[in-house]
């Protein structure tokens, strides 16, 4: 399993949030993190182009969230 770090706006557009999800592949990660946004968030829709594992992309989300 890997984590898979990710970004999510609100509809219509606004700030912007990210979180973790822990799968094995990208359609899994992407099918996890669309049901997490849905459910935390449900005003929002998920990037999918922003599904990664990058370690470099999570520290730069940690930075940006300090």
């Amino acid at each position: 399993m890997k984590e898979w770090n990710f970004t999510f706006t609100p509809i219509g557009g606004g700030n912007w949030g990210w979180n973790t999800v822990r799968a094995r592949g990208v359609k899994s990660a992407i099918n996890k993190a669309n049901k997490w946004v849905k459910k935390n968030f449900p005003d929002h829709e998920l990037n999918v182009n922003s599904v990664n594992c990058n370690h470099d992309t999570y520290m730069m989300l940690l930075r940006a969230f300090d």
